[in-house]
């Protein structure tokens, strides 16, 4: 299993005590991007919808109907992260939502290539189905519109992603 479901769940706890302020106040939308990041995995593993045919591997750690527990945290983590980061330029909600959906579905786009070299998980067709990308920004989107009460001022929790692109992007090289 290694220690990749370890650092996605530290992850998650930096990101989350990060910006506790505003976190408590959105305590049941964490929840529901709980709840929908895994439906919708669920639903991609198990009936090829959404974001297509693929299977995880063990390395993200204990599966439950095929998929990961961490992936749940996963998604979590992501809309957190990237709200505290775009709050910082703009308040309005479906702005941020907008511009939090992009940087995910880019986040995505960087991840793809890397979790496939390393079994995280594989593609049926082998490539990446573009609807994929679609899934991800509509769901991101949607996950993002749950929360209120977010303060223009957030703490730095993004910087936790920008350490695990650099990550990526070295394990891409090696």
């Amino acid at each position: 299993m290694g220690l990749t479901p370890v650092m996605l769940i530290f992850s998650f706890v930096v990101v989350f005590i990060e910006e506790y302020e505003w976190t408590k106040r959105n305590f049941l939308p964490i929840i529901l991007i709980f709840i929908g990041g895994y439906l919708a995995e669920f639903t991609g593993v198990n009936y090829g919808y959404l974001f297509g045919e693929y299977t995880y591997g063990t390395v993200l750690g204990p599966k439950l109907f095929g998929v990961p527990l961490t992936i749940a945290m996963n998604w979590a983590m992501l809309c957190i992260a990237i709200r505290s980061l775009v709050n910082r330029y703009t308040n309005n909600v479906l702005i941020s939502a907008v511009l939090a959906a992009l940087i995910i579905t880019g986040y995505d786009v960087v991840l793809e290539p890397v979790a496939i070299k390393f079994d995280w998980w594989w593609w049926d067709n082998v490539s990446v189905p573009f609807f994929n990308y679609v899934c991800w920004f509509i769901f991101t989107f949607i996950f993002q519109l749950l929360f209120r009460n977010v303060p223009i001022q957030t703490g730095k929790s993004f910087n936790i992603l920008f350490i695990h692109l650099v990550f990526y992007l070295l394990l891409m090289i090696v």
